[in-house]
C-alpha cells in the first residue's frame, strides 16, 4: 500500500470514527463526571495547540510561507484561547459574574481562529501568485491582524446570545470544512507529511466544534464530553505530525549534508589530482617559456583530465581557439623583439580573464586555446570579459600596433564521445570562418 492510500485510509477511518462518536453524542452517551479531569483535558488540548504553534512558527521562519504563518495565528491563537477557557470554566473563577461570558467568548474565539487560518492558508496557497504580485505583504499581515481582532471582539459581543453564538459555530465549520477540503486536494498534488497530520487533526476538531456549539454533547459543568475528547485528539495529533516533520525535515538536511560532505571531499580529492597533474605537467616541460602558459602539449594533457572530471560531473566543456588577426604586420613592422612582446601580452590578458580551474594555453605561434568546463551563459559571460579587457588594454598601452583577435568555439556535452583534438579542428574551422568576416568588413 503507498503512502498516499495509507493516510487516505487513515482519514475516511478518522471521519468515521468521529461520526460515530456523533451518534453517540446525540443520545448523551460519552460523559465523563470529573471536574479535574475536564480542566486537565482543556490543558493538555491547550498546551498540544502551543507547541504546534511554535513548530509551525519556526518552520515559517525558515522558509517564510506565508500558509504556514496563517496556521501559525490559528494554532498559536487558538492554544492561548483554550487556555483562558480552562482557567475561568473552573469552578473556583465561576464565582465572577463575567467568567462565563469570557468562557463562551474564548470557546468561540478559539473555534474560528483555528477555522479561520485553515480556509485563509489554503486561499493563500491556492492564489499565491496572484497575491504576491498584486497585495503587498504589509497588506496582508494588515488584513490578517484584522480578521484576528474582529474574531476575538465578534466573540465576545456574540457570547452574550446563544443563539448568535450557535451561528457563528455554523460558519466556523464551513469555513473549517472547506479548508480541509482544499488542503486535502494541495496534498493529493504536492504530499507533506504535516500537512496529512493537520487535516488528520482537523477531521477531529471540526467534530469537536460539531458537538460542542451546534449539537452539544450533554457536558455540564464539571463533565468531559465527546466534544472536549474530539478536541484533545486533534490537537495532540495535529502536535505529533509537527514533532514528525520535524523530524523528517532534520533527517532531510542530514543527507543533504552528506552529500555536500561527499561532494566536498570529492573536489578535494580532485584538487589533489589536478595539483599533481600541474605539478607533473611543469616537470615534463609543458609550459611555454615566452607567455608562461602551457603550450600546445601541456594543453592536451590538462585538457583531456579536465575533460575526464566534466563528463563525471554531467558538464559540458567549451573549447576556445583565439588566433591573433594580422599579426604577421606586427612582426614585419616592428620586429621579432615586439612580436615575442605582444604574445606575451595576450598571455597576460588571457590569464586573468578565465578561471583558476580553466586551460589556458599557447598552441601555435600566434594561436591560443582554452579549454572551459562551463554551461553556455558563463561561456559568453567569459568572452564579453575577454573583448573587454583586450579592449581596454589597446586602451590603455602606447603602442604602435592594436590586439586585435578571431575567435572560434567548438562544445562538448557529457554523453559526446569527442577528442580534444577533434574539438580543436573544429574550434579551427570556426575561427576562419570570423576571419573571414573580420578581413570582408576590413
Amino acid at each position: 500500500m503507498t503512502s498516499k492510500l495509507k493516510w487516505r485510509s487513515t482519514h475516511i477511518t478518522a471521519a468515521i470514527l468521529g461520526a460515530a462518536l456523533l451518534a453517540l453524542t446525540a443520545r448523551h452517551a460519552v460523559v465523563i463526571n470529573s471536574r479535574d479531569l475536564r480542566t486537565g483535558v482543556l490543558a493538555i488540548s491547550s498546551m498540544a495547540a502551543i507547541m504546534v504553534g511554535l513548530i509551525l512558527l519556526a518552520r515559517f521562519l525558515s522558509g517564510r510561507n506565508q500558509p504556514t504563518l496563517y496556521l501559525t495565528i490559528g494554532f498559536f491563537g487558538s492554544g492561548l484561547l483554550l487556555g483562558v477557557h480552562a482557567m475561568f470554566s473552573s469552578e473556583m473563577a465561576r464565582t465572577a459574574s463575567w467568567t462565563q461570558m469570557l468562557v463562551e467568548a474564548s470557546d468561540n474565539a478559539s473555534d474560528g481562529l483555528i477555522s479561520l487560518s485553515f480556509i485563509v492558508a489554503w486561499l493563500s496557497w491556492w492564489s499565491r501568485e496572484a497575491l504576491e504580485r498584486r497585495v503587498p505583504a504589509v497588506a496582508r499581515f494588515g488584513i490578517v491582524a484584522a480578521v484576528v481582532g474582529l474574531t476575538l471582539s465578534g466573540s465576545l459581543i456574540l457570547a452574550a446570545d446563544p443563539t448568535v453564538s450557535r451561528r457563528a459555530d455554523l460558519l466556523w465549520v464551513a469555513f473549517f470544512v472547506t479548508g480541509l477540503i482544499g488542503f486535502g486536494r494541495k496534498n493529493s498534488r504536492r504530499p507533506d507529511t504535516l500537512e496529512r497530520w493537520l487535516i488528520l487533526a482537523g477531521i477531529f476538531l471540526i467534530y469537536g466544534q460539531v458537538m460542542a456549539g451546534i449539537l452539544g454533547d450533554g457536558a455540564a459543568v464539571g463533565q468531559v464530553g465527546a466534544a472536549e475528547l474530539m478536541t484533545v485528539v486533534g490537537y495532540f495529533a495535529a502536535f505529533v505530525g509537527g514533532v514528525v516533520s520535524t523530524y523528517e525535515l532534520f533527517e532531510r538536511a542530514e543527507r543533504a549534508m552528506q552529500v555536500a560532505r561527499g561532494r566536498n571531499e570529492e573536489l578535494q580529492r580532485e584538487v589533489v589530482v589536478r595539483t599533481a597533474a600541474e605539478e607533473e605537467s611543469r616537470q615534463l616541460a609543458l609550459i611555454d617559456p615566452l607567455t608562461n602558459i602551457y603550450n600546445r602539449r601541456g594543453f592536451t594533457a590538462l585538457a583531456t583530465h579536465v575533460r575526464e572530471i566534466a563528463r563525471r560531473q554531467q558538464r559540458p566543456i567549451h573549447l576556445l581557439l583565439i588566433d591573433l588577426d594580422r599579426f604577421k604586420r606586427i612582426n614585419d613592422s616592428f620586429g621579432h623583439a615586439v612580436r615575442d612582446t605582444a604574445l606575451a601580452e595576450v598571455a597576460r590578458i588571457l590569464t586573468p580573464t578565465f578561471r583558476k580551474s580553466d586551460v589556458v594555453a599557447r598552441t601555435g605561434g600566434d594561436e591560443f586555446c582554452v579549454l572551459l568546463a562551463e554551461p553556455d551563459e558563463g561561456l559568453q559571460t567569459a568572452l564579453a570579459r575577454l573583448r573587454q579587457n583586450v579592449d581596454d588594454s589597446n586602451n590603455a598601452e602606447t603602442r604602435s600596433y592594436r590586439l586585435e583577435f578571431s575567435v572560434g568555439i567548438a562544445r562538448a556535452l557529457p554523453g559526446d564521445d569527442v577528442s580534444i583534438h577533434a574539438l580543436v579542428e573544429m574550434a579551427d574551422e570556426a575561427m576562419y570562418e570570423e576571419k573571414r568576416l573580420h578581413e570582408g568588413a576590413a
